[in-house]
This record gives structure tokens, sequence and C-alpha cells, in this order.
């Protein structure tokens, strides 16, 4: 933005607040005429402002015969609307072309708000010259769906409108359509993670957990809906890092929409959504497209009061939590730089002053001595570990070393205790239900083990004496034939053609054992006893039952459910494969790019109240 047109509509935003604040209403008599819209500015009120606001009179009167027909225009199109109905939306698109030109247009449309996204976004392919399906429309911070109407999302006469022109040639178009294609595979994949998680699934390794690292315990519902959210806003996140931009905002977008979705209470125990409300503004930024955005405003409002409920408006809770601050600072201080930039270019100089040396002062205490870093590194910490744990000790790199050493210590105590939760409640699931509906009695099967029983055998005669211990240890003296029971301990076991060969060449059914060779995870000897024992016929399992229960074989639904299930996990694996595996990954910003975004909007506004003063 060139300084001298900052300077102009800065100077007609004085103007237009100070007609405001008098109430001075210049498409109406005396100001316009009744009958032909022609203009009158009485000279005494030009000079009465330049006097005022140190203008120029010629130029205050340019200014008010700009805003009067500015008004008049904007009267002429809500008057077109309520005739025709035909909505008229400021679109501003952004990409390049195929030629490397970059595209920053303005563009005007009519449109019917019964018209659909699919309409909008043909009008806009054949003004920009584009394939239609290479352009994506957000309207108030949401993607517009092709399919609804435009009035069912939001959008009114006057929106303003965001469009992404996702390719500037034939090669890169069809890479980015592989993005988007990637992008939805990437939602179904979250969404069949979070109904893993929902439905209590612990194969699945996901945690949620608060400001302390702590794992939260919600109602699989909120689980669910959490978990989407937060897996959507993880990718997004990698995509940020490695500069893909539009892609990134597409993930956030989506992350936004489901984490519209939890409850409240939900997001003020974690600080999620506040970082993505940074992270959406920040691409906002990169995509040269903060001033045209006044959501951009909203999002770092619910952003910084999220910081506040969750670290204190200095940081006091979070350093009563974790024993220090220097981490979160960092969000701090981006927060303030977007603040900064976006009030800039809302003409809101003094505020923007405000919150840039906020964070050029914020800046300044995260910036981490090269030398320092190198010493905590050559102790055998990694660069990450290393900046975190000098910016938390102020860079101090004795108490940074300690502070890292006790950071992995309590990551591992955390996970220890999480891993064991997490199997304690998978064997209670594998155990089943006692006589009256209960649950087995985890800590009392163990004992059981401890004692020398087997696993089939302990958990079997709890569920017969509805987990009590001593009517189980008559059970299992009266009855030795539980001693054969199988482990109930579901374990995920690969049963290959050549265990089943082993059994088979005994000259057993190849049904029965698999049968068995699941029963006993594998072994094939303790699978060739139990069939001896039992007559060569065992009888199917309850999850067997279940998958041949349409009248085929078990054997013959194993294959097809075992792919759709590998298929899964697959898919899952595909998803969490590039997520960072440290919970404050996030915190880590090397603040590179924004030290160079400070220096250049605090140049702007310093430029901006120099010449003001003057």
């Amino acid at each position: 933005m060139e300084e001298t047109t900052y300077t102009k509509e800065l100077q007609v935003q004085k103007v237009r607040q100070r007609l405001n604040a008098e109430k001075i209403k210049l498409w109406l008599p005396p100001y316009t005429s009744a009958d032909n819209n022609e203009g009158n500015i009485p000279q005494a009120l030009c000079e009465e402002y330049s006097r005022d606001l140190q203008i120029p009179a010629f130029e205050i009167r340019e200014m008010l015969e700009h805003l009067r027909q500015h008004a008049l225009q904007k009267l002429s199109e809500r008057d077109q609307f309520q005739k025709t109905g035909k909505a008229i939306l400021k679109i501003k698109a952004s990409g390049q072309r195929e030629n490397k030109e970059k595209i920053r247009v303005t563009e005007t449309v009519e449109i019917q708000l019964t018209c659909t996204g699919h309409d909008l976004r043909q009008i806009l392919s054949e003004r920009l010259g584009l394939p239609a399906h290479h352009l994506k429309i957000i309207c108030h911070g949401h993607v517009i769906s092709m399919n609804k109407q435009l009035q069912e999302q939001n959008v009114k006469h006057g929106s303003q409108i965001m469009c992404l022109c996702l390719s500037v040639s034939e090669a890169e178009a069809a890479q980015k359509e592989d993005e988007v294609l990637q992008m939805m595979n990437t939602r179904q994949a979250a969404e069949l993670l979070s109904n893993k998680v929902g439905k209590d699934d612990y194969d699945v390794n996901i945690q949620i957990a608060d400001q302390s690292g702590r794992p939260l315990q919600l109602p699989p519902e909120e689980k669910k809906a959490l978990t989407l959210a937060m897996t959507l806003h993880e990718k997004g996140r990698v995509a940020l890092k490695k500069k893909e931009i539009t892609k990134a905002l597409l993930l956030l977008l989506e992350a936004d929409k489901e984490f519209r979705k939890c409850g409240a209470n939900i997001l003020t125990a974690v600080d999620n959504y506040a970082v993505l409300c940074l992270d959406i503004v920040w691409c906002y930024l990169c995509l040269q497209n903060v001033e045209e955005l006044p959501d951009a405003d909203q999002r770092l409002r619910s952003s910084e009061e999220c910081f506040i409920r969750s670290y204190g408006a200095n940081l006091e809770r979070v350093a009563a939590v974790k024993g220090e601050s220097g981490t979160q600072l960092a969000l701090y201080m981006k927060l303030h730089l977007l603040q900064g930039i976006v009030a800039f270019h809302h003409h809101r100089i003094a505020e923007a002053h405000s919150h840039l040396k906020k964070a050029e002062e914020e800046l300044s205490r995260l910036q981490v001595d090269e030398n320092k870093l190198s010493q905590v590194m050559m102790m055998g910490f990694d660069e990450r570990e290393g900046r975190l744990g000098l910016r938390a000790t102020s860079g101090d790199v004795t108490k940074a070393i300690q502070h890292i050493i006790e950071k992995r210590k309590e990551k591992e105590e955390i996970e220890k205790k999480v891993k064991e939760e997490r199997r304690m409640k998978k064997i209670k699931k594998d155990l089943g239900e006692t006589a009256s509906g209960k649950r087995v009695n985890v800590s009392l099967y163990e004992n059981l083990v401890s004692m020398g029983y087997g696993k089939g055998a302990a958990a079997a005669a709890l569920r017969q004496t509805d987990n009590d211990l001593n009517q189980a240890l008559e059970v299992l003296q009266l009855h030795p034939e539980l001693l054969h029971l199988p482990d109930p301990e579901k374990k995920s076991v690969n049963i290959t053609d050549d265990m089943i060969a082993q059994v088979v060449a005994m000259g057993f059914d190849p049904v029965m054992a698999s049968r068995a060779l699941q029963l006993f995870s594998g072994n094939v000897q303790k699978a060739l006893e139990e069939l001896i024992q039992e007559g060569s016929v065992l009888p199917s399992s309850s999850d067997e039952s279940s998958s041949s229960s349409s009248g085929s074989s078990p054997d013959s639904e194993a294959g097809p459910s075992h792919r759709t299930s590998e298929e899964e996990r697959r898919t899952i694996e595909d998803l969490v494969s590039d997520l960072p595996k440290d919970e404050e990954d996030y915190l880590d910003l090397t603040l590179q790019e924004e030290a160079q975004y400070l220096e250049e909007y605090l140049a702007k506004v310093n430029s901006v109240m120099s010449n003001t003063n003057t």
C-alpha cells in the first residue's frame, strides 16, 4: 500500500468520523438536492474541517464530495436490491495466472441470493478467465458450499467475498486439484479417527490434554467432535509450515467449522481454538487479504479472550501451572503483531502502534542467543527443545538444560500413566461382564493371574461369581476344566497360511484350525491341544458369529472384514504420519517471519505518525 494513499485514506476516515459525530448526512438536503441529486457542499463547512483537521480546504471539499457520491451509490444499490432481489457482492480475488502474473483483482458481482455457490463460482470463472474448479470462495471465514444457496450461507447484500485462485499453470493446476482432493481425504480420515475415539477404540493413540499436558476426561461425543477439529487443525499447521498457504487456509477453516460444534466448556479447557484463530489470520496476512476481511478483527478478539482465560492477562495462570511462561509468550507476541497489522489496515494508528510496540518488546524477550542454543544442543538436545528451554528460562543455559530434563521426565510420566490407563480400559473391555451386568474387576483379575491361574480361568471365575474373589477361588478349585480356557485379552495377531497349514496337516478342518489359532494368538501347539481335547470342533466366537450372521461361513467373511480394518488402519496412519508428536510443537516458533512483518509494519506506522504530526 502506497504511503500517500494510506495517508489519504486516514484523512478520509477522520472526515467520516467528524460527519458521523455531527450527524451530517451528505446524501440529504441541503448537501444533496432532492430533485436531481446534485451536490451543494457549503464552503463554511470545508473551512471549518480544514482548520480543525489540518487539511487543505480544497482537499476537504474533494473528500466530502467523494463521500457524498459513495453514499448515493450505496443507496441506489440498496434500492436496486430491494426491487430486483439482486445483491451486490464485493469480490477480492488473489493468486497467479499461467504466466506467473499475480492476481489482485476486486470485482463487483450482482447475483440473486437464492443462487448457489456453484452459480457464483461460474460468474467469477468467466470474469477471471480461470477454470471454475480452480476457485475457492470464502465469506465471513467460511468456505462457500457449491450446492447450497448463498443466503443459506450468510451471504448478504454488500458482503465481502474472498476468492482463492488455486492454479497458475496447467501443471500447477493439477497439483492444486490434488491438494483439494487430499484435503477431502484428510477430512474423511479425520472423521474415521474421531469415530474410533468416540467409540473408545483404544487401538487409536490420540490424547486430548489441558495446558498441563494431562488428558481431559470427555464424554465420547464431545471427544469425537474435538478430535476431528484438532486433527484438521494440525493438518492445516503442517501445510502452513510447508508454506502451502492456500491448502492450509482451507484445512484451518474446516477445523474452525468443527470447533464451533464443541461446547464452550471444552474450548475453555484448551487453547487450541485461540491458536486456530491466530493461524487463520496469519494465512490472511500471507495471502495479503488482511484489510479486506473484517472477520480477522473478530478472530483476534476471540483468540485474546481465550488466551486470557487459559494463561491469564499477564501469563500468571500458565506460570502457576507450568512454572514458567516464556514459551506461551510467543503466542502473545504473534497475537499482538497481528492485532497491530489489522488495526493499521483499519486505520486505527494509535492502536496499531500500541500493539506493535508490545510485540516488539515480547519479541526482544523471546530472541534466543545462537551460541547458547549451540551449547544446549551440544548436550544432546534437539533445536526445538533448546529453543523452548532457553525461552522458558530467560536464556540461562544451565537452567534451560535442567528445564528440558524435567520436561522430558514429566512427559514420560504422563505417557506412562496414559499407557497404563489405556491398557486397563482395554483389558476391562476384553474381560466382559459378570452375571449381574458389571464389568469384571481388573484388579481382582490380575490378582488371580499373579497367583498362577490362567487368564481365561481367572476371567471366567470372576464373571460367574460377580467379582467375589473368595468365591472365584472356590470355583477354580472345583472346576479345573476352566484352567484350559483361552486368554480373554484380545491381541491383534496375523494368522498366516503357514500356521493354518501346520494344523491342517494334523488332520483338522481349516475353519477349525483358524478358529483355534485365533483363540491362542497364533500358538500352533496350544491350538492343536485344544482341538484334540474338544474333539476337533470349536464353537464360533461372538465376533465371528456376528460377522457371519448373513449366512456365510466364518472364513469367507473374515477376509473382506480384515481388509476393511486394514484399510482403515492405513488411512489413519497416513493421516497422522506427518503430525507433530510433541504437544508443544505449536509453541516452537522461530519468529523469523514475525520479525520481518514487525519491522515492516512498525516502519509504516512510524512514517504515518510522523507525517501526521508534521
